[in-house]
């Protein structure tokens, strides 16, 4: 779209400043500074100020990267008219979608069960909130048509009354799609029914409008493709190959949640690390990494070795990053992709020290470990003299910060050996910073230390597995992350029967035996064989029968009604991760970072 075609449309709403002569035609919206693309001449930015920020700081930089064009003033009204316009534009059918959870599932589902039919062009991820939404909608100009039936796709959430009256000009759907509806985020609102009656208003101009009662998402998506005019068997067909397969749900909105109860603990001049290393706990490091640099909540992000920090770099992420585990052999490549290495020995101190100085570098940032009692990695306190010398005399490297691990800081009976880790990590820091004339960032507490010893809270704080909804304190955090799977076949197994592999399960009367598609290689541990493991099917606890199989795992649903495509909730809100890894004597880290790659993740904002 024409710049000055955009510039008479925000008008009478907003300032549009231009920097250029030329009538561009703007391809990109930004309205976050550090996701600006190749493409920067093409680029209109938003600046939109919140109470945290004001976008406006952020224009002088933007320019000298070639931004063309800014808008100013009412950042946000301008982004809406603008949108509003675009939709007012578009011929093809569009889809809307709102509800407390499932939006996002259902409009993925949606999209894979109908683009061999349709052109279509749908919310990315799970922009759906009032900058979320124009942002979407601007893609029905940057789309190029394929030359099959256009339909739109959008999804719809308001955190307030007032804020769908506004999201409405920009889907303004001829069918409307109910998910669930529920308490979640009802803070501002005085019950369930002003919620539902608040969202209800993206459908004023709507023709239909589907609401499954069950609020099963393949049924909700069976009726919308049973308005587009399918036939049963097609319906059948697609919607149950659709939902064969196991998926690990990520609500990046709940792991905000979390962040904010850990940030609240924290003085406002702390500083937080996120750990994001095994693939961010097996929730997915990139995506993961993206919601907290966009939260701006979180100061450093770490992962364990070099190829995780290169990812994030490559995924577009700037945040610093700390490589707790560095290679030698990946040295050069940490330095390359401006990550800060742990130097937790002479030896490592000498690898980083020869690479910086190979490329000529100067005052690179480092992150010295002290072992305060784990004996894992670190110097020891009578170390700390000959390390300060080997700094100083030298200019290649910089320390960036001074940190250590407690060993037991979750468990109450090692109360006193964790303080005694903090006192002698406090004494090897101290003599460290006197020693090196400059200020150096103190960082020991882990999650479980924020919640039990927040008076150590230091200059910086890392936070865990407290994102995923863990506390050491009792604190209500959210869940986080989902496992489902579906029922592939329910059948009637007679008495006297065998289940499984190696026979080790014996029928004493007939059962109904569901069969669901998740194994040890997804993830599934195999010591939940032959009633080891419980599965959630229809809100009941169903028990594992038979040796787990490699991709399949045999269910007893005897009295539930269980049918072919039914969900099934490996662990979750019902089912949490602490029950697992007690069944199994490990920890919560162990079950979720087991959830093999080949399981599908699918993320979400509510």
């Amino acid at each position: 779209m024409l710049l000055s075609v955009i510039k008479n449309l925000l008008a009478s709403v907003a300032t549009v400043e231009v920097c250029t002569n030329e009538d561009i035609d703007i391809r990109y919206l930004l309205t976050d500074s550090r996701q600006l693309g190749k493409d920067a001449a093409h680029t209109l930015f938003f600046a939109i100020k919140t109470e945290r920020n004001d976008g406006a700081n952020y224009i002088p930089a933007l320019r000298k990267k070639g931004v063309p064009a800014f808008v100013t003033g009412n950042a946000i009204e301008a982004l809406h008219t603008l949108a509003s316009y675009v939709r007012s534009q578009y011929d093809g059918l569009v889809i809307g979608i709102t509800g407390s959870n499932g939006k996002t599932v259902v409009k993925e589902w949606l999209y894979q069960l109908l683009k061999d039919d349709f052109d279509i062009v749908r919310s990315p991820k799970s922009y759906n909130s009032q900058i979320g939404v124009p942002l979407s909608v601007w893609n029905l100009v940057t789309h190029e048509p394929s030359g099959k039936k256009p339909l739109a796709i959008f999804e719809a959430g308001i955190s307030e009354p007032g804020e769908m009256e506004k999201l409405e000009p920009m889907i303004r759907p001829q069918i409307g799609v109910i998910t669930y509806i529920g308490p979640e985020h009802g803070e501002n609102f005085q019950s369930i029914e002003q919620k539902r009656s608040e969202k209800m208003k993206l459908f004023v101009h709507s023709q239909t409008i589907i609401e499954d009662p069950t609020h099963q998402n393949a049924r909700t998506c069976a009726a919308v493709l049973r308005r587009l005019g399918y036939d049963e068997e097609t319906i059948a067909s697609r919607v149950l190959q659709q939902t064969h397969e196991t998926v690990l749900q990520i609500n990046l909105s709940a792991l905000i949640d979390n962040v904010r109860h850990f940030r609240s603990l924290l003085k406002p001049q702390t500083k937080l690390t996120c750990m994001v290393k095994a693939f961010a706990y097996g929730a997915g490091s990139v995506e993961v990494s993206r919601a907290l640099q966009q939260c701006q909540l979180v100061d450093y992000l770490a992962v364990a070795v070099a190829d995780e920090g290169v990812e994030l770099r490559k995924a577009g992420i700037t945040l610093p990053i700390i490589i707790m585990d560095p290679e030698v052999s990946a040295m050069d490549i940490i330095l390359e992709n401006n990550l800060e290495p742990n130097v937790y020995s002479f030896q490592s101190l000498d690898n980083v020290i020869a690479a910086a100085q190979a490329k000529g570098l100067e005052n690179y940032p480092i992150h010295i470990k002290i072992d305060s009692g784990m004996h894992r990695l670190g110097f020891y306190r009578e170390q700390i003299p000959e390390l300060i010398s080997r700094l100083s005399n030298q200019k290649a490297v910089r320390v960036q910060s001074v940190f250590s691990h407690l060993a037991g800081s979750d468990e109450q009976q090692f109360d006193a050996f964790t303080l005694g880790q903090i006192h002698y990590y406090d004494d090897c820091a101290e003599t460290l910073k006197a020693g090196l004339h400059y200020p150096i960032i103190k960082h020991i507490c882990n999650s479980a230390g924020i919640e039990r010893f927040s008076d150590y809270q230091f200059d910086m704080c890392r936070l865990g597995i407290g994102l995923y909804g863990f506390s050491f304190a009792g604190a209500q955090l959210r869940n986080v992350c989902t496992l489902k799977t579906t029922i592939l076949s329910v059948k009637t197994v007679p008495a006297g029967e065998t289940i499984g592999y190696g026979r080790h399960t014996r029928l004493e009367q007939d059962r109904q035996i569901a069969v669901i598609p998740i194994g040890y290689a997804d993830g599934f541990d195999r010591r939940f064989s032959n009633y080891g493991g419980e599965v959630l099917i229809r809100g009941k606890r169903c028990p594992v029968v038979g040796n787990v199989c490699m991709d399949q795992a045999m269910i007893d649903v005897t009295g539930t009604d269980a049918q072919v495509g039914d969900y099934v909730e490996v662990f979750g809100d019902h089912l949490s991760l602490e029950e697992l890894a007690n069944k199994l004597g490990t920890i919560t880290y162990e079950i979720l970072t087991s959830v093999s790659r080949r399981v599908t993740r699918e993320y979400f904002y509510e």
